[in-house]
């Protein structure tokens, strides 16, 4: 029995072209393909820049990261981070020597509740990270508001969610800086990888700084000193190993670049399927929803979705049943990103301060509904889903 997996990946002929091409030419460091993926990228989500970087979390770490040096944030300032999450939102937080104060979520649509933002604000808060969870854009049209009122910068946590828009702006151009991630099951998957997106140009020149080890931007690439002679090319001969700031090794190759690049033409059909298969789960888990067993998932009146995965909160019981009952059946699950209750964070804040994210910690899993799966697996889910609910009432 085949495997109902959260995520896929799958080859067409252009990334085995692109790919090909690379090898070919032999050059796999950040190259021509890396800053044609950065021009179409930043193109699809209205934003002047993109930064390439090994993974979605590299892109968070390094935008925080710019964004306290350029602005002078001290250690220990604040950032305002939703109490449901994956641990990368908190952890470059705490790597940046920064605090992470929690917000509680709504507790329909998992993302940073607008009402709990300005009680957590401080005066030593400096930032707030949304996430756009699951594939859905969080609420950026009231929470941008927020940040304006206060002063803070906005890092979009964007590493579900790609190519859609909330309130007629795409993900990714709201806020100072948004970050994005091709990792395995993702939405984009070139295996590793991430993207920051920005309007800001000292901002995009400090993040490829920074994910070059901290270099002088005069020598980011081997192309950088083409063409030059004279005292151009002695200036950049000069400065191409000095280093401005502390910085990482968080570059990505032209080989992820070659992978990214060749799936960008799929978006719209990739988004549509998605689209198509959570409209026909909700459908047939409809009367489970009816009956009280289940919350469904649901679509901002405001915002389109992406779909990265399929969220379901059990309403009548914990999902340690559900989730072994479906998993025994070849269906896999995930927790719905557990963060307040998790070991490493023990003594940082207490998980009862947030209910809806105990809630959910308890409740919350979610199911594939890639462009991966057909018909067939998706009735298996929903069947699954019926035959479990029903052992409920025995």
């Amino acid at each position: 029995m085949d495997t109902v997996s959260v995520g896929t990946f799958e080859v067409n002929e252009q990334m085995r072209e692109l790919v090909e091409r690379v090898l070919d030419t032999g050059r796999i460091s950040y190259g021509p393909l890396s800053r044609e993926l950065e021009r179409r990228f930043a193109a699809l989500h209205d934003c002047k820049f993109a930064v390439l970087s090994n993974s979605g979390t590299s892109s968070l770490q390094v935008a925080l990261q710019a964004l306290k040096e350029l602005h002078g944030w001290q250690d220990g300032d604040e950032v305002l981070v939703p109490s449901v999450t994956f641990v990368a939102t908190a952890n470059v937080v705490l790597h940046n020597r920064m605090i992470p104060v929690l917000v509680d979520v709504d507790p329909q649509y998992y993302d940073m509740a607008v009402d709990n933002v300005e009680q957590a604000i401080t005066p030593d808060t400096r930032a707030m990270i949304p996430v756009h969870l699951f594939g859905q854009p969080a609420q950026m049209i009231y929470l941008d508001q927020v940040a304006q009122q206060y002063g803070l910068a906005v890092i979009e946590d964007s590493c579900e969610t790609m190519f859609v828009s909330h309130a007629g702006h795409k993900v990714g151009s709201w806020g100072d800086v948004g970050c994005f991630s091709m990792y395995a099951a993702h939405l984009l998957t070139a295996g590793v990888g991430g993207i920051a997106t920005t309007d800001d140009p000292e901002l995009a020149a400090k993040m490829r700084s920074i994910v070059n080890h901290g270099r002088d931007g005069i020598y980011i690439s081997i192309d950088d000193d083409e063409g030059l002679d004279g005292e151009g090319l002695r200036e950049v001969i000069t400065r191409r190993l000095s280093f401005e700031t502390v910085g990482h090794s968080y570059r990505i190759t032209e080989l992820e670049a070659a992978l990214a690049l060749g799936q960008l033409d799929d978006w719209r059909e990739m988004i549509r399927t998605r689209q198509g298969n959570a409209a026909y789960l909700s459908d047939g888990l409809k009367p489970l929803a009816r009956e009280g067993y289940l919350q469904l998932p649901k679509t901002r009146r405001d915002s389109e979705h992406a779909w990265m995965m399929y969220p379901l909160v059990m309403l009548r019981e914990d999902k340690w049943g559900v989730c072994n009952y479906l998993e025994e059946r070849g269906i896999e699950t995930r927790e719905m990103l557990r963060l307040t209750d998790q070991p490493c964070y023990q003594g940082l804040w207490k998980p009862t301060d947030y209910p809806v994210a105990e809630w959910l910690n308890q409740r919350g899993f979610y199911v594939g509904c890639h462009q991966g799966l057909d018909e067939s697996d998706l009735d298996r889910i929903i069947e699954a889903m019926h035959e479990y609910c029903e052992t409920c009432n025995d």
